[in-house]
């Protein structure tokens, strides 16, 4: 394991996080790293790695306000980066970039006046952005053109079903498997229609609108037909694009889906992950591949558009059975598929295990961009989390013209969240000041239920 000495504390953690990029587990790091920056005329940056010492300058322009801020820290996250492809010679596929969303350093970019082509150039040379990874970005940034928004005054509405048949060992949500008559699932439906039908109340007085609406989980089909559909009549906003997450194959049934096109709801999300059932056993997915399709088969007979995750990197995969669910799935022809590559997440069961980090991971990412683009899937959203395989990351891949409004526009940041239930965490857009403020929900559906008063009232405020 390695130590982190840097001068300055409030950077420290983000650090951190670019040695985790070449030493995911620790393996190999150097047991010391010494990080210093000195802010005179010229913005200097040490960084010494064992033996080997590295200098680094810049100039120090203006120093004022949130702007010099995140210069301050990018430069020094690219210091680093440097220093360690150079002890290690390695280069990375997003190069010095931990954070979530690359894409916003291209918008960044773009509103600053640049064309989309220079904002490719920018990360590839400032930010050691590999030039396939970059002009990925390029493209989505076009496939986004008419769907990102900088806006205060629109809101996604997202609802929470926090419950799961199973736990995948790759989950970090915190969900409940029902038991029962001791189940908590009746009284959180309860609480939960109100908190949307308050919420909605609120945001319709404040003078905001609803751009989507997206319920997930956990797996919202998980509920009985009755309890469904009492969440989904509560959500439903009009002539708005409505997600609802039917992720569970084996929680899919006709009557439900009837309920969700009855309730307005014009996209599913049918989620094989992969379609080998050894790996779906491993993973702790209580479904096998025929019950995906036999899903899907349903899902078709309504005029919903139908969104598919896969994960690459699965324990014991190789390419090859990789590729088979990805053409599996995509001879089937869903709108969307996103390609996810596998991550230690914070509360996941798999969190502490060591996985792989080898080149196959990487053909399978860009192999599945390969392969989608021949049969017409352009990429349109993009994102990153820490401690993904490979330093990957996860792309939405779309047939043109059916991007999804709120994989977009959330993932951008650009429009407001308005969040219900336990575990959703809101959003509120300031884009004037290009700032975000957020606030989320108590993630125990216990203490959901005994505090659900007094957090809605401070919600409420919250969102206007």
């Amino acid at each position: 394991m390695f130590e982190l000495y840097a001068d300055n504390p409030k950077i420290a953690a983000e650090l951190e996080d670019v040695v985790r990029l070449f030493f995911p587990d620790g393996d190999g790091a150097p047991e010391k790293i010494t990080h210093t920056c000195r802010e005179d005329a010229v913005m200097t940056v040490g960084i010494t790695i064992g033996e080997k010492k590295f200098v680094f300058e810049k100039a120090a322009e203006n120093r004022d306000g949130e702007a010099y801020k995140r210069e301050y820290k990018r430069f020094n996250k690219i210091c680093l980066y440097d220093a360690l492809s150079e002890h290690t010679g390695v280069k990375l596929p997003w190069g010095s970039l931990t954070g979530v969303r690359p894409t916003k350093l291209a918008y960044e970019l773009v509103k600053g006046g640049a064309s989309i082509d220079e904002a490719v150039r920018n990360l590839q040379s400032v930010y050691r952005v590999e030039k396939v990874k970059a002009e990925l970005i390029g493209e989505i940034l076009k496939a986004q053109r008419g769907i990102y928004t900088d806006s205060e005054e629109l809101y996604n509405l997202y609802v929470h079903i926090p419950f799961c048949v199973s736990r995948c060992r790759y989950c970090s949500f915190v969900t409940e498997v029902p038991k029962g008559k001791s189940s908590r699932v009746e009284p959180y439906v309860e609480a939960l229609v109100e908190e949307i039908r308050r919420t909605l109340s609120a945001l319709c007085d404040g003078g905001k609108k609803i751009l989507s609406v997206y319920v997930g989980g956990g797996t919202p089909t998980a509920l009985d037909a009755k309890q469904l559909k009492r969440v989904l009549e509560a959500a439903s906003c009009g002539d708005v694009e409505y997600t609802c997450e039917a992720g569970r194959p084996d929680t899919v049934t006709d009557e439900k889906l009837r309920i969700m096109a009855d309730c307005g709801v014009n996209r599913v999300c049918v989620n094989p992950q992969t379609l080998c059932d050894e790996t779906l056993k491993r993973i702790g997915r209580s479904h096998d591949s025929a019950q995906f399709f036999e899903a899907y088969r349903l899902a078709r007979r309504y005029p919903f558009i139908i969104n598919t995750d896969l994960i690459a990197g699965l324990d014991g995969e190789t390419l090859d059975v990789f590729e088979n669910t990805l053409d599996g799935t995509a001879a089937l022809m869903p709108e969307n598929i996103t390609v996810h590559t596998l991550s230690r997440k914070n509360g996941a069961e798999l969190r502490f295990e060591k996985l792989r980090h080898d080149a196959v991971v990487e053909k399978m990412v860009n192999g599945a961009r390969e392969r989608l683009a021949r049969l017409g899937y352009v990429p349109y959203y993009v994102y990153r989390q820490k401690r993904m395989l490979g330093n990957l990351e996860n792309t939405g891949y779309c047939k043109v013209g059916t991007q999804c409004v709120n994989n977009i526009t959330t993932m951008e940041e650009c429009v407001g969240v308005a969040a219900c239930g336990a575990g959703a965490i809101g959003k509120r857009v300031f884009a004037a000041e290009n700032r975000i403020e957020r606030l989320a929900n108590v993630r125990d559906v216990k203490l959901y239920l005994e505090q659900f008063e007094d957090r809605l009232e401070k919600k409420l405020k919250f969102l206007l």
